[in-house]
């Protein structure tokens, strides 16, 4: 188990700023922040490339804030991966053994166990890694950190340049790979699907400080500010007015501009004057028009046009006049299940327990600009 207790570490005028985090044995921890969040300063320092400033770092209870980088038992996995382009593939993977001078039956042993852990066996006579496509490399790399039996694999950004369907399937296999070792994994990345897919648990960094840490869906489902609501992109977020309580109603009413939400207050907002609401667009739902009063959660709009997507469109809705607010629905990945057609009028339910509320004090920045802080 790795645990920071009060981390500071500096670099330039960037800081980290007081970090307490926990990463338990066995669980694969995701450190998600945008560009210049610090994510890479936290990774560095947690290695011992770079020692900090104030604060502890804990292995299994023991304080190694001072102990050399090579005496934590840790492997590192950069984003450009670090392989010898002069050596093969053989000797790439070998390569953390050979230099502590291993024997060779041993060595062997090793090399072919892990490289038949990540189906790459066939690989082991490459003369240089140079030919091996984005996928193979990734998987040499892994067997590289791996072969050491680390007590902690750290990963920064290692998918990020990798196409799409080669980035999925390699979440797959190394999720597969880190749990039947039982490895306790650290991965740096700004990608929040693959931060959904592969963590146990994950913390935002923001700022060079800890904006949340939970569960995927805790994280995803439940943004504690703002700022955090604003990098994970929850769709619709508008800035509006809480009403007084209405007598006997479980909700409370938010006037966003020409439109009125119910929604469920939380103790934090219960007293707010001015506040951000947001929901996510999955969470609404269209319906054919219908005579009679509205429904609590329900209104009245427009089907304005459905987003251009290479798998499933969303739609846009307009709720109010032609200066309205915009809802953002969906997607559909059959687009045959909108119950209307484009420029026609629509009921739009969102739910009032699905509204998301923010106070007014809540931070609204979003990442430092480029080059602020490293990662």
């Amino acid at each position: 188990m790795i645990e920071t207790q009060g981390l500071v570490a500096h670099y330039g005028t960037f800081s980290l700023q007081q970090i307490d985090l926990t990463i338990r044995d066995g669980e694969t921890f995701v450190l998600l922040g945008p560009s210049g969040a610090g994510k890479t300063l936290f990774l560095e320092t947690v290695l011992g490339i770079k020692p900090p400033d104030q604060g502890r770092i804990l292995l299994n209870g023991a304080d190694i804030s001072s102990a050399l980088p090579e005496a934590r038992g840790f492997s590192y996995l950069p984003q450009d991966l670090a392989l010898f382009p002069h050596l093969s593939v053989w000797q790439n993977i070998a390569f953390g053994l050979t230099i502590r001078k291993e024997d060779k039956a041993t060595v062997r042993k090793r090399v072919e166990r892990v490289a038949g852990l990540l189906g790459i066996g066939h690989l082991l006579d490459r003369r240089s890694v140079q030919s091996l496509s984005g996928g193979e490399k990734q998987r040499v790399a892994l067997a590289r950190a791996l072969l050491v039996e680390p007590r902690v694999l750290f990963l920064d950004e290692p998918f990020s340049a990798l196409d799409p369907a080669t980035r999925r399937q390699l979440h797959a296999e190394f999720r597969d790979v880190w749990r039947r070792l039982g490895l306790t994994t650290l991965l740096v990345t700004h990608d929040q699907e693959e931060a959904a897919e592969l963590a146990d648990r994950l913390a935002v960094l923001m700022n060079g400080q800890v904006e949340q840490c939970g569960t995927p869906p805790e994280v995803f489902e439940r943004p504690a500010s703002l700022a955090v609501a604003r990098f994970l992109v929850v769709e619709n977020l508008f800035e509006g007015r809480l009403l007084p309580p209405r007598h006997g109603a479980a909700t409370r009413e938010v006037e966003c501009g020409p439109v009125t939400f119910a929604v469920s207050p939380t103790p934090a907002t219960a007293n707010a004057g001015r506040l951000h609401v947001g929901i996510r667009a999955r969470y609404a739902t269209l319906h054919r028009p219908s005579a009679g009063p509205l429904a609590e959660g329900t209104y009245q709009g427009v089907l304005e046009r459905l987003t251009a997507s290479a798998t499933a469109p969303r739609a846009i809705v307009r709720l109010g006049p032609e200066q309205g607010l915009r809802i953002e629905c969906g997607p559909f990945p059959n687009p045959a299940t909108i119950p209307v057609a484009v420029g026609e009028s629509v009921l739009l339910e969102l739910p009032p327990s699905r509204f998301l509320l923010f106070g007014q004090d809540e931070p609204e920045g979003s990442a430092p600009p480029a080059g602020s802080g490293k990662g």
